[in-house]
């Protein structure tokens, strides 16, 4: 028997001024009952390609969807996925569904495609969004199911929600040891905007001896149901979201379900800051810098973490440092962290010098498992390197007999002597060891040893203050009047030292 397909087609001019309303544009369309695969195509005026924003006049449209359970500004059901413009066309059925798109039923009622006014040009763009919809019975050979490369399939064994839609399933320990964890905080598979899945990432992961990755898809969770086959016993992949709005980004760590990203206005992006935190998730500013792109909001939002270090070091990443060294001055102390943002290509054995773990960070956990990991970047214990072979830090500071390690904090009366020391494995003899603290850099010193190097200096505590480590290269130019000339190998958290008032030392 034939199966018969129903087309609608929508039809949207959008304006600069409809932007400046808002940059999500809701566009309903109507799905009868009995509809077991629906597909949206959608096409637009002088289209640009994502990375063509603010260099090039025309438009850039993104493109999501939302079923009929609700499409509200941070309490929607219904999200469905997102692709920004990574596909011009996508398909859902109760089993399948295009990466970066949430399989399940095909809900009668009123859905929307969101369409992301990422950039519009002057005269303003036209978009044609098609919708096809086929009706017939549930199960095996219905229509998507002969299109493997193309859709998803849902594992039969992943955790699924009460409506049928996939969703994810915590793991367990994977290594019941404490100990520094090395890995990667921010990357990308086909879910978004990459081209390969997510067994490639696992896979040069693998390669490079990490122990956890977060995979953070831009926008969507569809790729968590694929986390768990992929993970252990000697690899941990956490579950992660970058929220990417047109005025920054931001990656959530431990997250379970679909995370708001319609923020346009301070206020919005506050709501979604406080959603993060009633959920118990981290929240990371990422690559605040330019062409990162930067950190637009005015405020940080009480950031947990800063990704201060994103690709290769050269990628204007001393922006971001100073970026969250500014934070360190005025109080606030999110926890620095470092991310490879490596959107991943097929991968045939041959490891190359920008991978999944460039930079590296390192975590202190007290075992190998999501809840431990996201507990130690909280705590601050952490320090990052150019790739998983280090340089490598212990640094820690001590008075008599408590000693703490970076992330911390130590209480001390005034005038107490504080002795700090940092041991350095694998950096290059004529590397550089420099200190920072809140007024600025301390000291440096030479590194004279590749295998292990090891510094102790003391401090008299007058006041509040934090300590924090580089091992960089010698600058070519002075770094107060030339601050890209700053190459890094490797970056400490700070150690946080607390004068307690009204007490004084009885050394």
């Amino acid at each position: 028997m034939p199966v018969y397909s129903l087309t609608q087609t929508l039809h949207a001019h959008l304006t600069t001024d409809d932007r400046k309303r808002s940059p999500y544009f809701l566009l309903p369309f109507d799905v009868p009952g009995g509809i077991v695969q629906l597909t949206v195509h959608y096409r637009y005026t002088n289209a640009l390609r994502a990375n063509q924003a603010g260099h090039a006049a025309g438009n850039i449209v993104d493109l999501g969807l939302f079923d009929p359970r609700g499409c509200a500004f941070l309490t929607a059901q219904g999200f469905r996925g997102w692709s920004g413009t990574a596909r011009d066309r996508v398909t859902l059925t109760p089993t399948e569904a295009t990466p970066g798109y949430l399989p399940g039923p095909i809900y009668p009622g009123t859905w929307h495609a969101i369409l992301g006014l990422y950039q519009l040009a002057p005269e303003g763009c036209d978009v044609i969004v098609e919708v096809t919809m086929t009706p017939g019975l549930e199960g095996p050979g219905t229509p998507g199911s002969q299109q493997p490369g193309m859709l998803d399939k849902v594992d039969d064994h992943a955790a699924k929600t009460e409506e049928g839609l996939p969703t994810y399933a915590p793991l367990g320990v994977l290594r019941n040891a404490p100990g520094w964890y090395r890995g990667d905080l921010h990357c990308h598979t086909h879910h978004s905007d990459a081209t390969a899945d997510v067994g490639t990432v696992a896979a040069v992961a693998r390669a490079q001896g990490l122990d956890f990755v977060a995979v953070t898809e831009h926008n969507t969770v569809s790729h968590l149901p694929e986390l768990a086959r992929h993970s252990g016993p000697d690899l941990l992949l956490i579950p992660g979201v970058e929220i990417t709005t047109y005025h920054g980004h931001a990656n959530v760590w431990g997250v379970r379900t679909w995370q708001e990203f319609r923020a346009s206005t301070e206020a919005q992006m506050r709501h979604i800051r406080e959603h993060v935190r009633e959920q118990g998730l981290l929240f990371s500013i990422n690559h605040p810098k330019q062409g990162g792109p930067a950190w637009a909001f005015e405020t940080t939002m009480d950031a947990d973490a800063v990704e201060a270090w994103q690709a290769p070091w050269w990628v204007s990443n001393h922006l971001s440092l100073d970026f969250w060294d500014r934070l360190l001055r005025q109080g606030q102390r999110p926890t620095l962290v470092g991310g490879s943002d490596k959107h991943q290509r097929p991968f045939e054995g041959t490891l190359s010098l920008y991978e999944v773990g460039t930079p590296t960070t390192w975590v202190y956990a007290e075992r190998l498992s999501e809840a431990d990991i996201l507990a130690g970047i909280r705590a601050g214990h952490v320090y990052l390197s150019q790739d998983p072979r280090g340089p490598r830090l212990a640094f820690t500071a001590r008075v008599g007999k408590d000693a703490v390690q970076m992330g911390d904090e130590l209480h001390v009366p005034s005038g107490t002597r504080v002795t700090f020391r940092c041991r350095v494995q694998g950096a290059e003899r004529g590397w550089l060891l420099r200190t920072v603290n809140k007024r600025g850099e301390a000291f440096r010193a030479a590194i004279e040893d590749k295998g292990e190097d090891t510094h102790t200096w003391q401090v008299t505590a007058s006041e509040d203050d934090y300590w924090r480590v580089e091992v960089i290269a010698p600058p070519q130019a002075p770094l107060d009047a030339e601050p890209a000339a700053l190459v890094v190998f490797a970056l400490s958290n700070p150690i946080y030292v607390r004068v307690e008032a009204g007490q004084d030392s009885q050394d």
